[in-house]
């Protein structure tokens, strides 16, 4: 078949087209990287981007709290981050009670702890929050579970925490508080009560458990997303399987196997007391 050969107009109007589309493709590029790109010469925003404010504090928490007792207004702002904290009981006041739906935790968020909490009621937003909201006020309202829960964590309380903490202060020896409560109250206390498991991270020698190490670690790879500069940094390793996007998903994916282990075991546990309670019935 042969060919057909174009008129000089047809093209003039085909190269016209076509640096239309580079044009508009290279503004695109370049808009994107004005909006993303950390401009800000702040001295928070320098502090952070050098990574300076490492030399005096040991995590970026411990950061943030120095800057909100140096704010005259308890609010600071991280530009390049795209983010405001703030401690002013009245700001916390006005978006997480009166006008709570006008703060989302919006897609960003989301994104960032997607692959951890899924569409879990600490992830989403509107009307999946409200349904979750109402489904676990139901649930942990119920006497039975309430119940169930006390008698757990006074079981805890009775034979760990406070026999370590006597032996700790017998012994004279120094003990990180907040490691301890973490272990009594998040995994201990609520593994039996959620999954049926017991991590035992409350016993003398302190072990922590594969499932704690997990999910520890899990939300810190997470947490670790919003600290980068862009959200290309994190969602390039993630594509490449790389780094620590590549060990997040190795434990995201032991919390997932470990927690579906305990729910399952509660799950027949459950049907057992059901079928004991019905028998019983009978």
């Amino acid at each position: 078949m042969d060919a057909v050969e174009l008129s000089w107009g047809a093209r003039c109007a085909g190269l016209l087209f076509f640096g239309s589309s580079i044009f508009l493709v290279a503004l695109a590029a370049v808009l994107l990287l004005l909006r993303r790109w950390p401009w800000c010469s702040c001295h928070v925003c320098r502090a952070y981007l050098t990574g300076s404010w490492a030399r005096d504090f040991t995590n970026l928490g411990d950061w943030y709290a120095h800057l909100l007792r140096q704010s005259p207004t308890g609010t600071v702002h991280i530009h390049v981050l795209g983010c405001t904290v703030t401690a002013n009981p009245g700001n916390v006041e006005y978006m997480l009670k009166t006008n709570f739906d006008n703060f989302p935790k919006g897609k960003p968020f989301a994104a960032l702890l997607g692959d951890l909490l899924g569409g879990g009621i600490f992830n989403v937003d509107g009307n999946a929050w409200r349904h979750q909201r109402k489904m676990a006020s139901l649930e942990l309202g119920s006497v039975s579970v309430r119940s169930y829960a006390y008698k757990i964590v006074a079981q805890e309380v009775e034979t760990r925490l406070m026999p370590l903490l006597a032996d700790v202060a017998d012994k004279g020896n120094v003990v990180d508080l907040q490691d301890v409560f973490q272990r009594f109250a998040s995994f201990d206390t609520i593994c039996k009560i959620s999954f049926g498991l017991d991590p035992g991270c409350l016993e003398a020698d302190m072990p922590m458990s594969d499932l704690a190490d997990a999910f520890d670690t899990s939300s810190r790879l997470s947490t670790m997303r919003g600290a980068a500069a862009s959200p290309l940094v994190w969602k390039m390793k993630q594509m490449l399987n790389i780094g620590s996007e590549r060990e997040l998903k190795k434990t995201i994916k032991l919390v997932d196997d470990l927690a579906a282990v305990g729910t399952n075991l509660v799950v027949v546990i459950s049907s057992c007391l059901f079928l004991e309670v019905q028998q019983v019935e009978l």
